[in-house]
């Protein structure tokens, strides 16, 4: 009977103990941004630093860091905007999508080498995940809302080919639609950032 007892009083230690710690860290957990009804926090933009860094082997420092969580703070503003309106449309990716993408940007075969690398960097593997999901999803509904409209000049088709003559006329066609279609939706965006209810906190 001892045992027990005293097994139920140190769980409870632990389990206050936990608590403690747990609270310590909500303590610490600031809001700084809200996008609309979105908000980031400072854990927020120090993972995303952190695994900026980590993918592209930049080292940040105390002369960097302040331009790196500028630009980044602003990357994270437009995903939740993007992540909006992916919502309003009613655009979802699957895994496979993500892990496909993965796979190409990070010229790798196995996932699991990118979810280790993350996780052996103290980093949550859902932030890298979220981030190509709004990525694919935001080119999905750029393509839904602006393919049908978008319209190659000849004039336009004729100059780029007489400068890349090793590519096809159809090549070209799509990618000046795909041009067009990325000018379009970065002016969605910066509409979006204009009307959005954005604040400092």
């Amino acid at each position: 009977m001892r045992k027990i007892i005293t097994k139920i009083i140190l769980f409870a230690f632990l389990f206050v103990g936990s608590l403690g710690s747990l609270n310590a860290e909500e303590k610490n957990l600031k809001i700084i941004k809200l996008v609309n009804d979105e908000v980031i926090t400072n854990f927020d933009l120090k993972q995303r630093i952190k695994l900026f860094s980590i993918l592209n082997k930049i080292d940040i420092n105390s002369v960097n860091i302040d331009q790196y969580a500028k630009e980044l703070l602003s990357l994270m503003v437009n995903e939740k905007l993007q992540h909006e309106q992916m919502k309003k449309y009613n655009i979802s990716i699957n895994q496979d999508e993500i892990n496909k993408y993965i796979k190409n940007a990070y010229l790798t075969n196995d996932i699991n080498d990118i979810n280790s690398l993350l996780i052996n960097n103290d980093l949550e593997v859902n932030i890298l995940y979220e981030s190509i999901r709004i990525k694919i999803g935001w080119n999905e509904l750029s393509g839904r809302l602006f393919y049908r409209t978008a319209k190659v000049d000849p004039i336009d088709l004729e100059d780029v080919l007489q400068q890349n003559p090793t590519l096809s006329r159809e090549d070209i066609n799509n990618l000046l639609i795909q041009r067009q279609i990325e000018l379009r939706a970065s002016k969605l965006l910066r509409d979006l950032r204009s009307e959005a209810n954005i604040e400092n906190r």
